[in-house]
């Protein structure tokens, strides 16, 4: 069985409290992720009204839940960061789910053992958040 190797893009702005636009800049730092927790995918962009919303929610939750989810950004912002995007999908395994929401952005979805378990778009309720992470780290 091929091993599934999940990267977490989080770096800097973890680090920093930036806002989520700054992953679009090369100096992201990448880290690897426990390929036993599930995985949060957001897709998003830096004119995504949606996610500039959701950013502080989405931020303290990574805090929250570091260690226990690994979290991947999907950048749709322009078409370099897109292609970026469909090849860190790709190497995840979520291409198909990439593919299918890509130009919805301020999607969240979240994946154990490579199956969606939740998903949502343009949600600002932490508590669904909450929720839906909690029942994927106990199930």
């Amino acid at each position: 069985m091929k091993k599934l190797r999940i990267i977490m893009f989080v770096g800097v702005l973890l680090l920093t409290g930036s806002a989520l636009s700054s992953y679009a800049q090369d100096s992201m730092m990448m880290e690897k992720a426990n390929p036993n927790n599930p995985t949060v995918a957001i897709i998003r962009a830096d004119w995504c009204e949606y996610c500039k919303q959701l950013e502080p929610t989405m931020m303290g939750l990574m805090k929250e839940y570091n260690g226990k989810l690994n979290f991947v950004m999907f950048d749709v912002t322009n078409k370099e960061t897109t292609a970026k995007a469909a090849a860190m999908a790709k190497s995840l395994g979520l291409s198909s789910f990439f593919t299918a929401n890509k130009k919805k952005t301020s999607t969240v979805a979240v994946f154990k053992n490579k199956k969606r378990v939740f998903k949502t778009t343009n949600n600002q309720d932490r508590s669904a958040y909450v929720t839906a992470f909690d029942k994927a780290i106990k199930s």
